[in-house]
């Protein structure tokens, strides 16, 4: 004779619990990881960032001349170092000279120097979801022309 005032759960119960569990818990795991990624690249973006604008910042500091030698000034391989312990890599600058056309009569050619330097991460941290090389570019002018 089989009783009916067990009070335990059947398995069909059982199973249904997990499965409404299972479909609220998926979601918000697959949130919760995707906003780990997005976080984890808006960080290596905001580093790559500071350390691009760090160099422009120093080529703009050393001005017109000194810049076209960046790769070789002590506060540039200083960066280097900084990013390569940190897990990212700064490319030697690429320093190239623009002529201004048409120049005013009279007046002696100007030139543009075009600083271009790219910011990646060495060890991508998020798969999936890589992190682009960051391009930085500044334009000094030779103080020692000018238009007025």
């Amino acid at each position: 004779m089989i009783s009916k005032n067990r009070k335990a759960f059947t398995m069909v119960e059982i199973l249904v619990v997990l499965v409404l569990i299972s479909c609220g818990l998926l979601p918000v795991y697959s949130l919760l990881k995707s906003g780990q990624q997005r976080i984890s690249r808006a960080d290596n973006r905001i580093i790559s960032t500071l350390m691009g604008a760090s160099v422009l910042e120093l080529a703009r500091t050393l001005g017109y001349d000194k810049a076209q030698k960046i790769a070789k000034d002590d506060d540039f391989v200083d960066l280097k170092i900084i990013a390569d312990k940190n897990g990212y890599e700064i490319s030697e600058p690429n320093c190239s000279l623009t002529l201004i056309e048409p120049a005013p009569e009279g007046s002696k050619a100007q030139y543009l120097l075009k600083v271009e330097v790219v910011v990646r991460a060495k060890h991508q941290q998020v798969k999936g979801n890589e992190i682009p090389d960051l391009t930085f570019v500044t334009v000094l002018t030779d103080p020692r022309y000018n238009y007025y």
